[in-house]
């Protein structure tokens, strides 16, 4: 990839990441940039496989990757679908898992820049924008995790499916219904059910 490009890709992290953070130190920014390289990724590659150690962290800024849990039996759990302007990382990771059974598939070509995970954590501790900017992040990863668990909770199937249409609705249109219909816990037979009704 040309130079161009990789700067194209640094600057749509950059533009985040001041989108973010009030005022943000050059210096800071530069130091956060300077973590991340370029890769590129195939329709359906991972970029974490499963039952392995996943060492990186990714900042998507167009494009789509689908976080997978995978059962000992072979099954497989679509647990979210991740979207432009997003950090990626294995959560199980940032506790100090060796491995982990989540895979990180991309939904499309796309092109990532990628992180040590152990250099981002070590930055951390000094670099006030990067804070912000994961904080903030975590904060909304967390609200809308949790607003998903009490709909498993409590909804019934209809609600959480009006919960993606809500929050996401861009993904019934862009992705295969299977992959809905086991993020909201169903059956691809039982989202049709619920589709029909509405």
């Amino acid at each position: 990839m040309s130079t161009y490009q990789d700067d194209t890709m640094k600057e749509a992290l950059k533009l985040f990441i001041t989108d973010q953070v009030a005022s943000p130190k050059e210096e800071e920014i530069n130091d956060i940039l300077a973590l991340f390289e370029e890769k590129k990724f195939k329709k359906g590659e991972f970029f974490k496989e499963p039952f392995k150690i996943g060492n990186h962290i990714a900042f998507l800024s167009v494009g789509a990757v689908r976080l997978i849990i995978y059962k000992e039996n072979g099954d497989e759990i679509t647990a979210r679908i991740r979207q432009d302007n997003s950090f990626i990382v294995d959560p199980f990771r940032l506790n100090g898992t060796d491995s982990s059974p989540l895979g990180i598939e991309c939904l499309e070509d796309l092109t990532l820049l990628i992180a040590s995970l152990e250099k981002v954590q070590k930055l951390l501790e000094t670099n006030l924008a990067l804070n912000i900017v994961i904080r903030k992040h975590q904060k909304e990863q967390m609200l809308e995790m949790a607003k998903s668990h009490y709909l498993f909770l409590t909804g019934t199937a209809k609600e959480r499916y009006q919960f993606i249409i809500d929050n996401n609705p861009e993904l019934i249109k862009k992705f295969p219904l299977r992959f809905i219909a086991s993020m909201i816990g169903i059956t691809p037979t039982q989202l049709s059910r619920v589709r029909n009704k509405k």
